[in-house]
């Protein structure tokens, strides 16, 4: 699938995601992982969305922490958790296959992942399809739909309701797509000529920072660098200035945090559920108030359109990658 056609399909994906995954539950014994502090581990895309999601983990009273698949492997790493929650849409990611291969047998381990013949599948316990639509060569369905899939994992292992409601978060998804295609038209040309962005966010936002700074660097070829919010008060804001961008993911605080940026001269785009008007060189995506579960969702939106219109005013390539690793990916 075209990259923009994937990004106009999430709701469609999110409504298969969620049926799928909710199909395949019904039948599985989660008991393995009940209980158990738990490594939600992945790479790229599926590391990003499990830093939009750890923290729904810890609100639930769950123990998980986020992982690089090539951490797990690390000598020690495995006194810290009892039970693994891996995701990788191909499941040919050579990290997360690796760990799975190399962990103990006492260690349950569940894989998410969108072939459940894949050689991850085969070293799980239990497979968990994705169901996702077919996928731009930039995981774009693959980001919102894993996201949504380790919410609906969240829930079955709590027993608790649904949270959010993933059907309302579908169609709100299609009512925003066309709002952040117009708002990437609308801020394009105050951000053609930067090279370099910040994305910042902290909480469940940083996996939204994080995958933003991805889609700049993979459908842009720009440099995107991700900071948690706090994080970047702590140094890394002195660079703004004149000249460079910065992206802002987040509730009151990061909107004073890009009034102040854009009051410095930087040009900056606010992705926020505050009430925040815009001024010179600061630029709003406004989002409905919702479900802190569901903003992951939301806020990568206006996030994907940008990135296509900064690689579509500098006519790269959007669905073809220049660097091809030999390493990264096993199984064919």
């Amino acid at each position: 699938m075209r990259y923009i056609e994937a990004v106009r399909a999430q709701g469609r994906n999110l409504r298969a995601c969620r049926a799928g995954i909710a199909g395949r539950f019904s039948r599985a014994d989660l008991a393995p992982w009940r209980d158990e502090a738990l490594a939600l581990a992945g790479m790229g895309a599926s590391y990003n969305a499990v830093l939009a999601a750890v923290g729904s983990y810890w609100e639930t009273g769950i123990r998980a922490s986020a992982w690089l698949g090539s951490e797990l492997q690390r000598q020690g790493a495995d006194r810290n958790f009892g039970a693994v929650i891996a995701v990788t849409q191909s499941g040919r990611s050579a990290e997360v296959v690796s760990c799975l291969a190399s962990l103990p047998a006492r260690y349950p381990k569940l894989v998410l992942t969108d072939d459940p013949r894949s050689p991850a599948a085969e070293g799980a316990d239990l497979t968990v399809p994705l169901s996702l639509l077919e996928d731009s060569a930039v995981r774009t369905l693959g980001y919102t739909g894993t996201v949504a899939a380790l919410a609906l994992v969240r829930d079955m292992l709590t027993g608790a309701a649904g949270r959010p409601d993933w059907e309302r978060v579908a169609d709100e998804v299609e009512r925003q797509v066309p709002e952040a295609e117009r708002f990437a038209e609308r801020v394009l040309p105050s951000i053609r000529s930067i090279r370099s962005f910040d994305v910042v966010g902290s909480g469940a936002h940083l996996g939204s920072a994080a995958q933003g700074a991805l889609l700049l660097r993979e459908v842009s070829r720009l440099a995107g660098a991700p900071y948690d919010s706090r994080q970047y008060l702590h140094g890394p804001v002195e660079v703004a200035e004149p000249g460079t961008a910065v992206i802002v993911i987040g509730g009151s605080r990061e909107a004073q945090l890009a009034v102040s940026l854009a009051d410095a001269g930087a040009a900056v785009i606010l992705i926020t559920s505050e009430n925040v008007g815009e001024r010179k060189g600061l630029f709003v995506f406004g989002l409905p108030r919702a479900d802190d579960h569901a903003l992951p969702v939301l806020e990568i939106l206006p996030l994907q359109t940008v990135a296509l219109a900064l690689a579509e005013d500098n006519g790269v390539p959007v669905d073809d990658f220049r660097h091809h690793q030999d390493d990264t990916k096993v199984g064919g």
